[in-house]
């Protein structure tokens, strides 16, 4: 079969020689729409919209990406500027719009670049598991996806050009909004950025601002009084909003009298102009709202802020409160009424960094400490509680170290399924991950372990790989200075399995030591079996055939009875592999029924299929191909849900062998690219391997030139069922 295109072309071409086989994979066409809610009462600022326009206008050029950094004091309004016009141009942007607040100021952790461009990379499609550990290849990684897309990157709170620059996308059609506190004089020479400084409002937008919240009727009457006030508030929209908003809600009184509770602070512009930290600027119209809140709502804004995250959402906000969700959720939006604090979506809020710090400084004048570590208590029981029960929702059948603490009453959160449960993990883990490092740096050990046992599963699950590494490092820490020995050793093996994933060979190899000597010094068979069994793994891929026995052999016997049979057919596996290195195919093919024997017993259908593989592997050796190719079309027959991919590609990659042997080259080629396009979506690290057999073999080579019949065509699509 033969076709042939044209010159000319729009969009994307996909153009077959001669056809073998179609395998439909799964692409996920990602446009992110990431940009936060527009500001509703968004009011001026028509020259520095005109001026972006104008810039857009000039980009496309295909010459670079074009940069452009707003810079301004803190709550002049940057992000409600820059939102605002992302919203009103993201339809000129077909590939997206990505959008990350890098935390730059008030928050005691910024956004590192690696975990804002994990989210990026997830945002474009990448599987999980394609993402590649550090900086520089993320980096890499994110710029060869962008190179051909047009996209909108809104950069939020940056803090210096070096946080920035890793973030750059590769297309020259790309745009790149960056705000920030600070003059980008690092982008502006080293990227060619152009700047665009935001001033206070003038005095009339700032009155129209005013006017709009407070009600134009209301503003007319009290026109003088509407005045003073604006230049009280000298133009800063923050401080605007938050005074427009503290008159809208009393409407018996007068400006005048609002006027007067906001006592004789001279101009907040004197203010500003003489101090250059702007959360002393802005503090005098912060005491005067915080001033003006009932008992119930200081008190919730002052326990608000000791979350240590970017974002809260209601639960958690009535654990740190002690308030049953019902009540934090109606005092949520109070503060919220009166821009305290922002709705960020989907029953989540967000504090404006200075209010955070407002909060959390007037907890520290106000509240006894005993108090306070109360109040941090219940959040890191809430927590603890939540990830606990998520945990066991998605992983019913693993061993779970710590049970559930019990939260506050009244702020229980409920899932209904794995979807659910997966659902708030996502959500939740960046808070999760920041609320572990709160506890650890104010010396509460105890939760650190607990909090570290709900969240690294899901997170190794997820391939969170960096956020893993750095999550065990606090829990292993945290074990040994609270005498934990059993969950040190929990946290070495999970770490250690993790970077053999990554290929961090030394390093891994070292963790499990240290978790097998641990295991040893305990008596606990079940950790030594996991140490034995990730350190046999790792000599298998290295090569080292008898050393992995030496490690497997052991592990059998001390995985017997222990976690419903799915230990010990892992061991069997791994044991199974290791013999086949050795040229033992018959002791090897024991092995492997034998594993397949205890996944049916467990019921474990996702394991199943990393058994098949390994009969697979000992099968071949015997030359029993038919039975190898038979489990691979078992394996297809497996819902996707119950599988882990990977191990349905090694599935695919043993089948392919036997159907080469077999003298089937066409369908042993079909087996292999399905194969290799799911390793290269989850960076497995059999790609190379798979290609380079591939490239070499005869067979394969002439089974990509040679011609076949659509009767062949269609018995090998029927034949491999599902993409």
């Amino acid at each position: 079969m033969h076709n042939r295109a044209g010159s000319v072309r729009a969009g994307a071409l996909i153009q077959a020689g001669t056809v073998h086989q179609v395998v439909v994979s799964e692409m996920t066409d990602r446009r992110p729409r990431q940009l936060p809610p527009a500001m509703r009462d968004f009011i001026g600022r028509d020259r520095e919209l005109a001026a972006l326009d104008a810039l857009l206008a000039d980009a496309g050029t295909g010459a670079a990406v074009v940069i452009t950094a707003v810079d301004g004091l803190a709550g002049v309004g940057k992000t409600a500027l820059a939102v605002q016009w992302a919203h009103r141009v993201s339809d000129r942007f077909p590939d997206g719009v990505l959008y990350a607040d890098l935390h730059g100021y008030g928050l005691a952790h910024q956004a590192e670049p690696q975990e804002v461009l994990d989210g990026f990379l997830r945002a474009l499609g990448v599987r999980p598991e394609g993402i590649p550990l550090g900086e520089c290849a993320k980096t890499q990684l994110f710029r060869s996806l962008t190179a051909e897309k047009r996209l909108l990157v809104l950069l939020d709170n940056a803090n210096s050009a070096e946080q920035v620059r890793p973030l750059l996308p590769g297309g020259a059609d790309c745009f790149v909004l960056v705000t920030s506190r600070d003059r980008p004089t690092g982008l502006v020479a080293g990227a060619g950025a152009t700047r665009l400084e935001l001033d206070v409002l003038p005095p009339a937008d700032a009155t129209r601002l005013v006017s709009a919240i407070v009600g134009k009727e209301r503003a007319a009457a009290e026109r003088d009084a509407l005045g003073e006030l604006t230049r009280r508030c000298a133009g800063l929209p923050l401080a605007l909003r938050m005074a427009g908003s503290r008159i809208a809600t009393r409407s018996r009184s007068s400006i005048e009298d609002l006027l007067a509770d906001m006592g004789d602070d001279d101009s907040l512009l004197d203010t500003l102009s003489a101090v250059p930290d702007e959360r002393t600027a802005v503090r005098p119209v912060f005491d005067w709202s915080y001033r003006k809140l009932t008992a119930d709502q200081a008190r919730f804004f002052r326990r608000l802020g000791l979350h240590p995250g970017a974002d809260i959402e209601v639960h958690a906000a009535a654990a740190v409160a002690g308030v049953p969700a019902t009540e934090a959720r109606r005092l949520l939006d109070e503060l919220a009424e009166v821009h305290l604090i922002e709705p960020a979506g989907a029953g989540r809020y967000q504090f404006h960094d200075l209010l955070r710090a407002h909060a959390a400084g007037t907890a520290r004048r106000v509240d006894p400490p005993e108090d306070r570590e109360r109040a941090l208590d219940a959040l890191l029981a809430w927590y603890t509680h939540t990830g606990c029960v998520a945990n066991r929702v998605l992983y019913p059948i693993y061993i779970h170290w710590v049970d559930p603490e019990l939260p506050p009453p009244g702020t229980e959160r409920e899932f209904t399924d794995a979807d659910s449960a997966r659902a708030w993990l996502v959500a939740e883990h960046a808070n999760v991950h920041a609320v572990i490092r709160h506890a650890a740096e104010a010396g509460r050990f105890d939760w650190v372990v607990r909090l570290v046992h709900t969240v690294e599963s899901f997170l190794f699950h997820y391939a969170y790989w960096d956020e893993t590494f750095t999550v065990c490092a606090l829990g292993i820490d945290a074990a040994q200075r609270t005498n934990n020995p059993t969950s040190r050793a929990v946290f070495l093996t999970r770490s250690g399995w993790c970077r053999l994933q990554v290929g961090d060979w030394t390093v891994a190899v070292t963790e499990l030591r240290q978790a097998l000597d641990l295991a040893r010094e305990l008596g606990d068979a079940y950790l030594e079996c996991n140490a034995r069994n990730d350190l046999g793994t790792a000599h298998v891929r290295a090569g080292c055939f008898a050393e992995a026995l030496a490690y497997l052999k052991p592990a059998i016997t001390l995985s017997r009875g222990t976690d419903r049979g799915r230990q010990e057919a892992f061991v069997h596996c791994n044991v199974s592999a290791a013999l086949v290195g050795l040229n033992r195919p018959e002791e090897a093919l024991h092995h492997a029924r034998e594993s397949i024997r205890l996944r049916e017993q467990a019921a474990d259908h996702e394991g199943m299929i990393f058994s098949r593989y390994h009969l697979a592997l000992a099968l071949q050796p015997l030359h029993r191909h038919e039975e190898v190719v038979a489990l691979g079309e078992r394996a297809l027959r497996v819902p996707r849900e119950l599988i882990y991919e990977p191990d349905l590609g090694a599935v695919l990659d043993a089948m392919g062998t036997s159907l080469l042997a077999l003298g089937d080259p066409h369908r042993a080629h079909a087996c292999w690219t399905h194969a290799l396009s799911i390793y290269e979506r989850f960076a497995d690290r059999r790609i190379h391997d798979l290609r380079a057999r591939m490239s070499a073999d005869p067979q394969i080579r002439t089974a990509l030139t040679s011609p076949l019949e659509l009767g062949g065509f269609s018995k090998a699509s029927k034949r491999l069922g599902r993409p």
